[in-house]
């Protein structure tokens, strides 16, 4: 069953780590890879209550806290400083209503080329970035009208 490269990623990194290999990690990502785009720990609770066995709120604060360790999520703060989540895939940045709380994903290769002259201009080495745009969504807008 655990078998994916995302199993795999967190099960090395738990041996590394000198970290037990357990049935509630491996459901705790189970749940985090069953997500469509960003999610909050919430959302892993009330899934997790579904089941026949769910995980305590605990556990599953600590095992998201291992598995973003892990590289295989990260984390990003809403406009209410709230912790969202989101599963590790290709560089993009965020734009984020300031009404509704939507996160909208985008990559735009003329910014990111930006980015980089303007970091060779001052010699600089960049490691990673994180943008994020703050404004009102397309759908907000419309019921402002």
């Amino acid at each position: 069953m655990y078998q994916s490269p995302e199993y795999r990623q967190l099960t090395d990194y738990l041996h590394v780590q000198g970290l037990n290999v357990t049935p509630e990690r491996m459901e705790v990502l189970s749940l985090v890879l069953k997500q469509k785009g960003h999610f909050r720990i919430e959302d892993l609770i009330r899934n997790s209550a579904r089941r026949k066995k769910s995980i305590s709120r605990a556990t599953i604060y600590r095992s998201l806290k291992t598995i973003e360790q892990a590289g295989l999520i990260k984390s990003i703060r809403s406009i209410n400083d709230e912790k969202i989540y989101e599963i590790v895939k290709g560089h993009h940045d965020h734009m984020i209503c300031e009404q509704c709380g939507a996160i909208i994903e985008f990559h735009n290769s003329e910014l990111e080329s930006l980015q980089d002259r303007i970091c060779n201009s001052r010699n600089f080495t960049a490691s990673r970035h994180v943008m994020k745009i703050f404004g009102i969504c397309s759908a907000c807008q419309k019921k402002q009208e």
